[in-house]
């Protein structure tokens, strides 16, 4: 029995059991007992290509996030009603305040030595699932990163926790990733915001110290602003972009623009300014199941050769054809997807449909750690279980993650290949 003989055999014996179809309508219940399967060891041991798709705020595990945390003496949470200024259950070390300590604010250690439930109570709430889908899930998903970024934002907990990730990368078989971040400013023990240079700087070194271990992974960086925001106020962001560029242009990538869709700001909007755009625009677009959202038809006017998500691409089959023929990559995230509202059952997702068509799809994870998942495992095994894919399917996804290079795609065949023996 081959490998693609094996997975199928186990994949048909699993949904024999999930007679409730808890995979397909709510994949994060249904992971604990899947992380115990033969099937997901395959999926685990699998080598992964790159992560395309990761907002580097919220990629990380987050409960070794949090016991970092409290391995630190200077940590504080916000353990009062929300207020315009501070979440419930936000996270912050001391230096962030630049001087004394505001009133709701407990050292976290203290707290949780007092309220040993008070950890549990953190991680719920800077984390989302299919409960919190309502009208409201945008701010409510939104302001789950307003409560870590105030302690994942100290340069010396950012180096750990980032060192940590990128070594669990490697570890979980990823080449890489292309991290979007929003002008993350990092500071350090006196409270000074670090230049976006050294930010640059420090992701660098980051990944210099992993690369000692893992000489394949490779880190870049994809430059992002909001949608939603005025016209007016984009092009300053695609000259510092530029600048960036131009200053790393082994690092950065490009420039994209992130949130609700359906903000009511589309990318026709934007466009006159990113038409001008002296940088690589890669572009979120069609995160949606709004008839009207007609974003990735606009992206691909626009000449962009990434898109996230995608989700309403199949609204426009002349649309799809053109993304097709010109290979514009589409970064599909399946369980971000189901878990803000767009896909309640996963066996309908869309990029199903795409793979099947020979759409250059990759399979990302988009935020893990707001979902409690692993980087990029079980993203791929959603997508083999509920899409009735085959390994050769989810081998082509992750070989469109090379984009091309030789030299990567050498590797990945070097690792796929002693993969399947060892299975």
């Amino acid at each position: 029995m081959n490998i693609e003989q094996k997975a199928d055999k186990l994949r048909r014996e699993y949904l024999a059991h999930d007679v409730d179809r808890l995979v397909f309508n709510d994949f994060q219940k249904a992971l604990p007992a899947l992380q115990q399967t033969a099937l997901y060891d395959i999926f685990r041991r699998m080598p992964k290509g790159r992560l395309m798709h990761a907002h580097i705020e919220a990629t990380f595990d987050l409960r070794y996030m949090l016991s970092l945390a409290l391995s630190c003496p200077d940590v504080y949470v916000f353990t009062s009603p929300e207020t315009p200024e501070f979440r419930n259950m936000q996270l912050a070390h001391k230096a962030w305040f630049e001087g004394d300590i505001p009133a709701g604010w407990e050292n976290l250690r203290v707290a949780v030595a007092a309220q040993p439930e008070l950890k549990e109570k953190i991680f719920v709430m800077c984390t989302s699932d299919k409960e919190n889908i309502d009208e409201n899930i945008w701010p409510k998903f939104e302001a789950i990163f307003d409560r870590f970024k105030a302690v994942n934002n100290y340069k010396p907990f950012f180096v750990a926790l980032y060192t940590e990730v990128m070594m669990r990368m490697a570890e979980e078989g990823l080449m890489g990733v292309d991290f979007r971040y929003i002008s993350q400013t990092i500071f350090d023990e006196d409270g000074r915001r670090l230049s976006p240079e050294e930010y640059i700087d420090t992701v660098k070194e980051i990944e210099t110290k992993v690369r000692e271990r893992y000489p394949w992974f490779t880190v870049r960086l994809i430059y992002c602003y909001y949608k939603g925001v005025p016209v007016e106020s984009v092009p300053e962001r695609l000259e510092f972009a530029r600048r960036m560029i131009e200053k790393y242009p082994d690092v950065i990538l490009g420039f994209d623009m992130v949130g609700d869709e359906d903000c009511g700001k589309d990318l026709k909007y934007y466009a006159p300014v990113l038409r001008e755009a002296q940088v690589p625009v890669i572009m979120h677009a069609g995160e949606s199941v709004n008839p009207d959202n007609h974003n990735v038809e606009y992206a691909l006017e626009l000449g962009i050769k990434r898109i996230g998500h995608g989700m309403n691409l199949y609204r426009y089959p002349e649309v799809e054809k053109k993304v097709k023929d010109a290979g514009v990559m589409l970064e599909v995230c399946p369980l971000s997807n189901q878990l803000l509202g767009y896909v309640p059952d996963l066996s309908q997702h869309p990029a199903a449909g795409y793979i099947k068509r020979g759409l250059n799809v990759t399979i990302s994870s988009d935020d893990c750690a707001i979902f409690d998942t692993a980087f990029i495992t079980d993203d791929l095994l959603l997508a083999y279980i509920c899409w009735d894919l085959s390994l050769a399917d989810i081998k082509r996804c992750l070989q469109n993650s090379q984009q091309g290079d030789p030299q990567l795609l050498s590797i990945f065949e070097e690792q796929w290949k002693a993969f399947e023996e060892a299975i």
